[in-house]
């Protein structure tokens, strides 16, 4: 291998490495913090079928035109339950301005004290520019964050807040009472590699070829 060879595999390695070691998960959406760290409120609600006039909350949120965080890694929210019981969450698309179909569902995790319960996912990829929906599988109570905000998007992800949406039995999925705005939430993703370092993986792949047959 020639020695501009050589040095176009390193710079494209170098390239890759370079993006592997800032391509961490961080939080891109939520109302516990940057972190997704915060604490949550005394107040609960109960959103499954343990009552049954409301079977599910769901969190719409929109990815942004030129997010990269596309690759969501978990979402944590504010749970209990009694007794305790399994639980998991699901990524809905959007229909309309409410939620559609269940995309994407998480492992299921056991519920049972007031905490921040992660629900880890795997294979999640999102799209810029469109709306999507966060819907815990009941029955439980969900819980306000400490400082009874809105979720918003964070570490400058481009996500933003659209709306909370309840489904009751016959009624459909409707807009509820303005203390049922939010609840507890922070989601996790990993940013898409840029371009540039997508060439250099295919750059170096090419090289390695090159030398292969050489």
């Amino acid at each position: 291998m020639t020695n501009l060879a050589r040095s176009l595999v390193a710079a494209a390695l170098t390239t890759v490495l370079a993006f592997g070691s800032i391509a961490q998960a961080e939080v891109v959406f939520g109302n516990l913090g940057a972190s997704g760290s915060g604490g949550l409120g005394g107040t609960n609600t109960d959103y499954g079928p343990i009552d049954t006039s409301e079977l599910l909350l769901a969190q719409g949120f929109t990815v942004g035109a030129s997010s990269t965080a596309l690759s969501v890694q978990s979402v944590s929210v504010g749970l209990f339950a009694t007794p305790a019981t399994t639980l998991t969450v699901s990524i809905y698309s959007d229909n309309a301005g409410v939620p559609g179909s269940a995309l994407y569902t998480s492992s299921g995790l056991s519920v049972s004290t007031n905490t921040v319960y992660t629900f880890p996912f795997s294979g999640v990829n999102l799209s810029p520019s469109t709306s999507y929906w966060i819907v815990p599988e009941g029955p439980a109570s969900w819980y306000l964050n400490a400082d009874d905000t809105a979720p918003t998007g964070q570490n400058s992800s481009g996500y933003t807040f659209t709306s909370t949406k309840r489904n009751r039995p016959s009624v459909g999925w409707t807009t509820p009472s303005p203390n049922l705005s939010s609840y507890s939430v922070s989601v996790v993703a990993v940013p898409e590699p840029p371009a540039i370092v997508l060439s250099g993986i295919g750059l170096a792949s090419a090289m390695y070829v090159m030398r292969r047959r050489r």
